[in-house]
């Protein structure tokens, strides 16, 4: 099945339309287009303590867009982030039925993160990235080679302080 945009099949009747008025003048059709609805707000699948803290913080945020009401946020997101990461251990121990409802829940935490995660971006004056050190983009050989040159340029300077030691203790 082909995926058609809802645009064409506005537009389809007024092609028709127009084509069987004639062409005795041009005309001009004005249509309006509803706008965009924004986003709903996202509906946790499990509902925990953690969602709920989580989603009345970035309400909060949303109506007073403050360092403290980012801070509260951070904490609701940490917290989540810790709940999820209880799930991640009890899928891994179990098995059969209880390892498939925790994975369940696991998955709806993870989908509500994300989509709270949008949120937050949308209505924060600046984009809001996670907390901690940004990732270190090198390649992995760039990396490798730097642990090398340091190595090395250690060594060098060892060898070089060896020597000076030795020829100190000639003279």
């Amino acid at each position: 099945m082909h995926h058609r945009s809802p645009l064409l099949f506005a537009l389809l009747p007024l092609v028709v339309l127009s084509s069987l008025t004639g062409c005795d003048r041009p005309k001009v059709t004005v249509v309006e287009v509803a706008p965009a609805t924004p986003a709903a707000e996202p509906v946790a699948q499990t509902k925990t303590l953690e969602t709920q803290r989580l989603g009345a913080a970035i309400d909060r945020f949303q109506q007073e867009p403050t360092e403290v009401q980012h801070a509260a946020v951070k904490k609701a997101l940490a917290e989540l982030e810790g709940e999820i990461a209880e799930l991640e251990a009890l899928v891994a121990k179990r098995s059969g039925a209880e390892q498939t409802e925790a994975a369940a829940k696991l998955q709806n935490l993870r989908s509500y993160h994300a989509a709270e995660l949008v949120r937050l971006n949308a209505a924060a004056p600046k984009p809001v990235l996670p907390a901690g050190p940004l990732p270190d983009a090198r390649t992995g050989a760039e990396k490798v080679e730097d642990s090398v040159e340091r190595v090395g340029n250690s060594l060098e300077n060892a060898a070089r302080k060896t020597g000076d030691a030795i020829k100190d203790a000639v003279r």
